[in-house]
């Protein structure tokens, strides 16, 4: 709809134009999400479970696309699981490859996490901030310290502009606006590692490393939220 928010607009669009033109649904919704599904899938996964050694937990994954984390973590009973994406079809899609009748996956529209305060241990956002504006992010990262319960994590790709890893990212601007057009591109955004800690630490988390290897296809950074009482 025009009045959606450019994120909302631009990942319908696409997904539906990958539908028409994908040999297969599988095939489609693989591509929705960038690619590698088993093997970006199965790193994500792996790095959740180290930040979550023991006992349950209760993972949000936004923008869980297609269910690529979701699906690497189906057999995991200790983990309570919500994930959120703009795309209906992407939310379907991971609901039915994942078979998890306790686990929650809705579609969303806003940059608000329809969840109660301090609900969350872990949030994911894979290659979603790569995807919205610096005031998005912001917002975003807000949503993401109420929901987080103290002492909980966050989990962000982002495209690093100053890394020669993510050159292939570029596109030229003219490149960007008619692909956007054509419905076959959505906005693209690179964000230097000192600018997104920035915000994180702004937004109250402490940032606490960062993964620069190809495991999860873009860098990411890990922040958490503090266990101390607010003053």
């Amino acid at each position: 709809m025009a009045g959606d928010p450019h994120y909302v607009r631009e990942y319908r669009r696409l997904v539906r134009g990958l539908l028409k033109r994908s040999a297969s649904e599988a095939d489609a919704m693989e591509k929705a999400v960038g690619g590698a599904f088993e093997k970006v899938g199965a790193a994500q996964a792996k790095l959740v479970k180290e930040l979550c050694p023991q006992g349950g937990f209760h993972l949000i994954d936004v923008g869980c696309g297609s269910g690529r984390l979701a699906h690497a973590l189906r057999a995991e009973t200790r983990v309570s699981y919500t994930g959120f994406d703009v795309v209906p079809d992407l939310v379907a899609y991971a609901e039915k490859i994942c078979d998890r009748p306790d686990w929650r996956f809705d579609t969303i529209s806003e940059l608000a996490l329809p969840v109660e305060n301090a609900q969350a241990d872990i949030i994911m956002f894979m290659s979603v901030f790569t995807h919205l504006k610096p005031d998005e992010i912001k917002t975003y990262l807000a949503e993401a310290f109420r929901v987080l319960k103290p002492g909980g994590r966050i989990v962000a790709t982002y495209i690093d502009p100053d890394a020669a890893a993510h050159k292939h990212f570029s596109l030229p601007a003219l490149m960007q606006v008619i692909t956007r057009a054509a419905g076959r591109n959505v906005m693209l955004t690179r964000t230097p590692r000192a600018t997104l800690s920035q915000w994180m630490e702004e937004a109250g988390f402490t940032v606490e490393r960062a993964i620069t290897d190809k495991s999860l296809g873009q860098h990411a950074l890990i922040a958490a939220k503090s266990t101390a009482a607010p003053s």
